[in-house]
């Protein structure tokens, strides 16, 4: 389907979504975290004093998208343009018959398709445009006991899965502290971690794991809660 010189929703992600994944979806590795229920409303693994959790989820609830090339099925723009396929494609320099690169108009003149240019630069839109969602920033939201934590991590990951060949993980966010309180707080933290480079997960059967991990002092507990991503979408 082509879009025009509108808000071009066909190649540009729509931002706003939020999956809560809860604690009630996350596995302690450990077996250490224990549920509990403190209140209507509330639900959440508990890890006591002197223990260390490791926590994993797998975010069934995103919606993932192959790349679609042009073909009789199905293609991201309707006219051929090259190599006599209609629209963009896995063939080299193929493009729709605007060549328009994904956006907000107005365009600058040195954006416009007309003077070429390349993909993440000025000009023509060049092959497919990704589509599905990209993952932006995960929201870890836990509660700390009387003293800090021993440690707080978290990690977020990509795994791609192909006949007889070993599973591909990818990071989108590394393992590691990144930047989560560890101090006291009886209220729950809600501590926004950022990916630094959003992408369209794109690969077939993939998975999103997250991973957060906490290592209690002698002397103190955490609650925890789940975690909120924020996405990015263009299921167009």
């Amino acid at each position: 389907m082509s879009y025009t010189d509108g808000v071009w929703d066909q190649g540009t992600p729509q931002t706003g979504m939020q999956i809560f994944v809860g604690a009630s979806d996350f596995i302690d590795t450990a077996g250490h975290a224990t549920s509990a229920s403190s209140a209507a409303g509330l639900f959440s693994k508990n890890l006591a004093a002197s223990l260390s959790a490791t926590l994993f989820a797998n975010v069934s609830s995103m919606l993932l998208r192959t790349p679609v090339y042009a073909t009789a099925a199905g293609a991201q723009q309707q006219f051929g343009t090259a190599a006599a396929v209609p629209g963009p494609s896995a063939v080299a320099n193929t493009s729709g018959p605007l060549a328009l690169s994904p956006g907000y108009p107005p365009i600058t003149a040195a954006n416009m398709a007309t003077v070429g240019g390349t993909v993440g630069g000025a000009g023509i839109q060049r092959g497919p445009i990704a589509k599905g969602m990209q993952i932006t920033g995960v929201d870890v939201i836990y509660a700390v006991g009387t003293t800090a934590l021993t440690t707080a991590t978290l990690g977020l990951t990509k795994t791609a899965f192909a006949n007889n060949t070993a599973p591909a993980v990818t990071n989108i966010i590394a393992l590691g502290t990144n930047s989560l309180p560890t101090a006291a707080q009886t209220q729950p933290y809600v501590k926004n971690v950022a990916v630094a480079s959003p992408a369209m997960i794109t690969t077939a059967d993939s998975e999103v794991l997250v991973n957060v991990n906490f290592t209690t002092p002698g002397s103190s507990t955490v609650v925890f809660y789940g975690v909120v991503l924020y996405v990015s979408y263009n299921l167009n």
